[in-house]
């Protein structure tokens, strides 16, 4: 049984290799061999087939339909009404694709291509004017993605151009305004409706689409010309570099500027205007051209603006409604790519109503072959240029937390207005797009409040916040649009609704950058010592100017350096850095895990206000330089950091500067170094990571299961930089060194003296010291002795003093003394005479013998008091004398009887 049924494997193995063996090539596989078309005044449909077909080298690739091989060529000589028409029809094949191209296949140029165009399904369809009578044109079909193989049919049909307007007949052109000659011809640019509406030309892809599609909202956007002129760009040889201009400049191959972005050529928009019979053109400036690499031309930068949306019903201007995300701006190659009649409702007026190539007077003016040259690029009056969906830069982002839902995605031709146009307010549409292959409805409901300026409020400006998409907002404020403007400090929040349900973000506190101190204290100190100042407040910074300056102290207490004269301070509160960590602390914590070099894994993260990354920690499996890269949500790399690394856990240095934006990526250049991710194998590994009202890691580019490399991120919010800072001033004052001086204070006093007023320079201290009161020294009160009496002198926290000295003597005066005359020492060989009296006075003595004759007589100056006298009787022979002693004052007399 078992060799039987290996056998029937092994034959129809050699049915199928002989079937497709079998199928040749067709015979119009390559350009040079391509089939003529006969070109009739109708349509006569003549069935051919792909099958087999391959793709064609060196040949220009179409401008539409995804071309991915599998063409079939066809030529056509051009009718000698110099228009054609090229329709075709379904058969086994059911899609299919043509492009018109001028050459001779080897030299080939795109004149239009079309996809869907036709009545006939989803087959395409050409009208094309203006092409030289009895030249050779190329038509080249295809499957669309080449995946559509088969039969079809195909006619060339030759047409009258629908006027006699051209480049080289302005009399037959016609204004706007019926029966003028002498008007401006203006294009008029409007978004095709046909190309992109609620229910065709967008596609959408989940956020674990292989790349490059992860995540995507692809759309076909249609720019028709709707107007009375041509939609014309002219280049110049001015250059932009950064913010140089680079005149009359001709760029070498490969020029890139020096900061390495690309070089941008500065374009003019050519208007031209209807003078009777002839042109005249105005040259005006018009933004700039752009090199697109991917495919190899110049292309109108900024050309178009795609934003996705959430309606938010009290808003009727579908512009004003909130944004979820914006796509990049896109630049396009400005060409007629195909007509108003070939797109089938791409153009319409005013009023809503389709308009096809006979409905425009000037149909075609401009000439109708602008492609994707450098030297001049367009729309002609009712043609269409088209921004296929598989073309680069041709979506809008979904956020990576969004949920499936009602949503809308809104295009923006011109956004900027560079371009001078009939109407300026019909370059736009609104396409409604459920989606459906995002998150669950109802689950995981978020909201978030972006700002890019930080969490610091210069002093005196504004700021402004914003808030993620939604359908409805509530700020702490109480407004109730996605973004606000703010002049205060504070703590700032908003509540959202989104398809996801209702959330409400982190608080966000904004600081002002500086605040002055509510408390505060000065000091006063002597010459060469240090004051102490104090403000209250948290980060409390000193600087020695108003603004600018040199930071000299931070903290509450500031106790200057010794200072020899009066100095300044200027102190305010500074807001304190926000420092921290968030993210998974081990690399293992999952249990599970690969190592990957892979650009295409990466963190998924939203910083809501500019933030450095400081440090992560990653699990390396070999050594090596390590390329880290910072990209937008669409990848675009923002900065990259290269940094060496060993084997194993590690923590590496970034200082990566971390601007604020939704699902940024941080992951990894494609190199040798290896990294660990880790995973589970079903459900959330645990996002988000939060780090509230700063960051939060959201998710990987393979979902929730798997976390990408970088772990504990440790981050520091930066210090706003402002133009000037409120201080306030604080004086430490310093009082001269000249010592305190009393006066009125004399040198001695009785003891009966009266109280004394004291007095110093300067004044204002106290005196101190005994029998002091106030400013009065009382001598009575002191005592007798020597007393110190101390001025202490206080300004601030200096403090002098002063001593000064004073003598209290016994004043005698007060005592009463009695007279009194008495000897002492006798006998002996010097007796002495005591005297007593109460007042100064004379006394005087005489000095007898026995025998009664006078030997000596003699004066005395008697003092207040006691007075001791000694008679002179040295020389006297020893025996008896009598002393006599007679008072003046109150003529007291005594007489004494000495032995000597």
């Amino acid at each position: 049984m078992k060799n039987f049924t290996y056998l029937r494997f092994t034959i129809l193995l050699v049915f199928l290799f002989l079937y497709f063996i079998s199928i040749a090539a067709p015979p119009n596989d390559e350009c040079i061999n391509a089939i003529e078309l006969p070109v009739a005044t109708t349509c006569n449909f003549v069935q051919y087939s792909n099958e087999g077909a391959t793709a064609s080298a060196g040949i220009p690739q179409p401008i539409c339909g995804n071309y991915q091989g599998g063409d079939v060529w066809f030529k056509l000589v051009v009718p000698a009404t110099g228009g054609v028409q090229l329709n075709a029809n379904v058969g086994s094949m059911t899609d299919g694709v043509m492009a018109l191209y001028l050459g001779d296949c080897t030299t080939m140029a795109v004149l239009a291509c079309d996809d869907d165009g036709s009545p006939n399904g989803l087959m395409p369809l050409l009208e094309y004017y203006g092409l030289t009578p009895g030249s050779t044109v190329y038509i080249r079909f295809w499957g669309y993605g080449n995946n559509n193989f088969g039969t079809f049919a195909i006619c060339a049909k030759a047409m009258n151009p629908p006027n006699n307007c051209a480049l080289n007949n302005a009399g037959g052109c016609s204004c706007p305004t019926p029966g003028a000659t002498d008007c401006q011809l203006l294009p008029d640019i409007i978004a095709g409706k046909h190309s992109l509406n609620d229910t065709n030309g967008w596609y959408e892809f989940s956020q674990l689409a292989a790349n490059p599609d992860k995540g995507l909202l692809r759309l076909d956007v249609a720019t028709a010309n709707v107007g009375w002129g041509p939609m014309e760009v002219i280049p110049t040889n001015d250059y932009l570099c950064g913010t140089d201009t680079l005149h009359n400049f001709f760029p070498p191959s490969n020029f890139v500027c020096p900061n390495g972005a690309q070089i941008r050529r500065l374009i003019n928009q050519k208007v031209y205007h209807k003078a009777g019979n002839s042109f005249q053109f105005e040259l005006r400036p018009a933004g700039f051209m752009i090199y697109h690499p991917t495919h190899g031309h110049i292309h109108m930068d900024d050309w178009g603006l795609y934003t996705l949306r959430l309606r938010d019903a009290s808003v009727a201007d579908t512009l004003q409604w909130p944004i979820v995300n914006s796509g990049i701006k896109v630049s396009f190659c400005l060409l007629d790519l195909t007509t108003c009649s070939a797109t089938g409702g791409d153009c319409i007026d005013a009023g809503g109503n389709v308009l096809t190539n006979s409905d425009f007077p000037n149909y075609g003016l401009g000439g109708g072959n602008y492609n994707c040259g450098n030297d001049m690029q367009g729309i002609s009056v009712g043609k269409v240029d088209i921004y296929h969906s598989y073309l680069d830069e041709s979506f809008v982002k979904i956020p990576y937390e969004a949920c499936n839902g009602e949503y809308h995605v809104v295009i923006q031709i011109d956004p900027d207005n560079h371009f001078l146009e009939m109407n300026e307010n019909n370059n736009w549409l609104s396409a409604k797009t459920n989606l459906t292959q995002q998150r669950q409805s109802n689950t995981g409901p978020y909201a978030y409040l972006f700002s890019e300026g930080g969490n610091i409020l210069c002093n005196g400006n504004t700021m402004q916040l914003k808030a993620s998409g939604a359908n409805s907002f509530t700020w702490s404020t109480g407004e109730t649009t996605q973004n606000i403007i703010i002049n205060q400090p504070g703590k700032y929040w908003v509540r959202a609704t989104t398809p996801c349900g209702t959330a409400t973000s982190d608080t966000l506190e904004m600081v002002s950058n500086s605040a002055i101190p509510a408390q505060y204290k000065a000091d006063t100190v002597c010459t060469g010592t240090q004051a102490h100042l104090f403000a209250n407040g948290n980060n409390t910074k000193w600087y020695d100017a108003v603004t600018g300056g040199n930071l000299v102290f931070t903290g509450n207490n500031f106790t200057t350096p010794a200072l020899t004269g009066s100095t300044t301070y200027y102190v305010a509160n500074e807001p304190l850095p926000v420092v921290g960590s968030f993210g998974p602390a081990e690399t293992t914590f999952s249990g599970n895990g690969y190592f990957s070099s892979s650009v295409d894994d990466y963190l998924i993260f939203n910083a809501f206000l500019p933030f450095t990354l400081k440090n992560v920690t990653v699990n390396a499996q070999n050594a090596g330089n390590l390329n880290v890269q910072l990209r937008t949500i669409y990848g675009k790399l923002i900065s990259e950091k290269t940094v060496a690394v060993q084997v194993g856990v590690q923590e590496i240095l970034l200082n990566m500067d971390i601007p604020a934006g939704l699902n940024l990526q941080l992951g990894i250049a494609n190199s040798s170094v290896k990294l660990y991710c880790s995973t589970v194998a079903s459900g959330n590994i645990g996002y988000p990571y939060k780090f509230n009202s700063i960051a939060n890691i959201v998710g990987s580019a393979d979902g929730d299961i798997q976390y990408s490399m970088y772990y504990n991120w440790k981050i520091e919010v930066p210090m706003a930089t402002c133009g000037s800072v409120t201080r306030l001033a604080i004086t430490a004052m310093v009082v001269p060194p000249d010592a305190p001086v009393i006066t009125g204070l004399a040198p001695t006093y009785l003891h009966t003296a009266s109280p004394v007023t004291l007095s110093a320079m300067p004044a204002g201290g106290v005196f101190s010291g005994t029998a002091v009161s106030g400013i009065t020294f009382s001598p009575a009160v002191a005592g007798i002795g020597t007393h110190d009496i101390t001025y202490t002198y206080t300004l601030g926290n200096c403090t002098k003093s002063t001593i000064a000295s004073t003598t209290i003597k016994f004043d005698s005066a007060t005592i009463h003394y009695n007279t009194e005359i008495k000897i002492i020492n006798n006998p002996a060989s010097n007796p002495q005479i005591l005297i007593t009296v109460n007042e100064t006075g004379k006394a005087e003595w005489r000095m007898f013998n026995e025998a009664g004759q006078l030997i000596q007589k003699g004066n005395y100056t008697l003092l207040r008091g006691n007075n001791l006298i000694t008679p002179e009787m040295q020389k006297l022979s020893h025996g008896i004398y009598l002393f006599e002693i007679k008072l003046s004052a109150d003529n007291a007399k005594k007489i004494f009887k000495i032995l000597r």
